[in-house]
């Protein structure tokens, strides 16, 4: 069986020497191999690009000087792994723990001799499109969103239009379609919290599901929790091929979009997400609220949108914060559904 397992190259990546110190010692206890030691981002990049890895587990924290999430996006899942000791305790059970928990099955290799593995295409099997809406706390207008969004699907034709409530704080998506006079009950896919699914329902490959997921937890949490919960959470993101993060112009919700955008590139690397900030407040505070959300997603797949446009209003303002042409309600979503299904 030892043979079946890859040598793990293993780098730390950790500002605090005393922190580093204490989880280099612990790993060499458990017999890993620490090929390098980085006191900043760029001596990790450099020491990365002056070798060739098969293997390489990189251990980090994101108070590393020069660390970022477009760092990491600039390295592939295969072959590094980066795994981040952010919110860890000081104890060596729960650094173990927490490494364990983010070593995915890739790293240990298939024992099928070369000569059976086949080099003819495979054929590309259809999937379902999983679109999950989440955001900030508070309200931002997630089920709104989910709705509107359901409704210029619908109106495009697609018949195979289901929606999903994992929000099991409010259960808010399910009332509303439910009452809604423009969604047929029937494109409800309930979640019973009191059967403890693990798992989204099976769906259909030409199915498109809107899953209103809620607040997410902090994405570590959301992987590490061994309670059904946990692993319903896990399972949605590795089935969601559009996210959604939805927020408020609020320092409030703002900060929690920093946060996640923090995050997120240690487990969503390969999911398109589209930012959408729901504009509230006087003008004064719109202005500056607008800065920081621009500031903060440049580069990222994003949308202003007014509070009042959310439920039918006129103008979408885009990435540029140039009022459109659109239609009111479904144009101005219309615009939104175009954006992540071309991408």
């Amino acid at each position: 069986m030892r043979s079946e397992i890859p040598q793990l190259e293993v780098i730390t990546a950790i500002a605090d020497a005393d922190f580093e110190d204490f989880v280099a010692q612990l790993l060499f206890s458990q017999g890993w191999s620490i090929i390098y030691r980085a006191f900043d981002a760029m001596a990790m990049q450099d020491f990365l690009q002056s070798r060739t890895s098969l293997r390489t587990v990189i251990i980090y924290k994101a108070d590393l000087p020069g660390m970022s999430s477009q760092i990491l996006m600039e390295y592939p899942e295969e072959p590094y792994t980066f795994i981040s000791l952010d919110g860890s305790e000081p104890a060596a059970h729960a650094i173990m723990q927490k490494i364990r928990s983010q070593l995915r099955l890739p790293l240990v290799q298939s024992a099928q001799p070369l000569a059976l593995i086949s080099h003819e295409p495979q054929r590309q099997v259809p999937m379902p499109r999983v679109v999950t809406v989440t955001g900030s706390s508070g309200a931002p207008g997630r089920t709104t969103l989910a709705l509107a969004l359901g409704e210029v699907l619908q109106s495009q034709g697609n018949s195979g239009l289901t929606f999903v409530d994992a929000d099991f704080r409010s259960q808010s998506l399910s009332r509303r379609v439910q009452n809604s006079s423009k969604l047929s009950p029937a494109s409800l896919l309930p979640l019973d919290p009191g059967s403890k699914p693990t798992a989204l329902p099976e769906l259909a490959s030409d199915h498109i599901a809107i899953v209103d997921l809620g607040l997410l937890p902090s994405l570590s949490e959301a992987v590490n929790d061994r309670r059904w919960q946990g692993s319903l959470i896990s399972s949605i993101l590795e089935a969601t091929t559009q996210l959604l993060f939805v927020v408020r112009s609020t320092q409030e919700s703002l900060d929690e979009l920093a946060r996640f955008l923090k995050e997120f590139p240690i487990l969503l690397r390969k999911i398109p997400i589209t930012y959408i900030c729901i504009l509230v407040g006087t003008s004064r505070e719109l202005r500056e609220s607008e800065a920081r959300f621009l500031t903060l997603t440049q580069a990222e797949n994003r949308f202003l949108l007014r509070e009042s446009q959310l439920r039918g209003g006129p103008g979408l303002l885009g990435i540029n914060g140039v009022v459109g042409t659109q239609k009111p309600g479904k144009g101005e979503i219309g615009k939104i559904a175009q954006s992540i299904f071309s991408r």
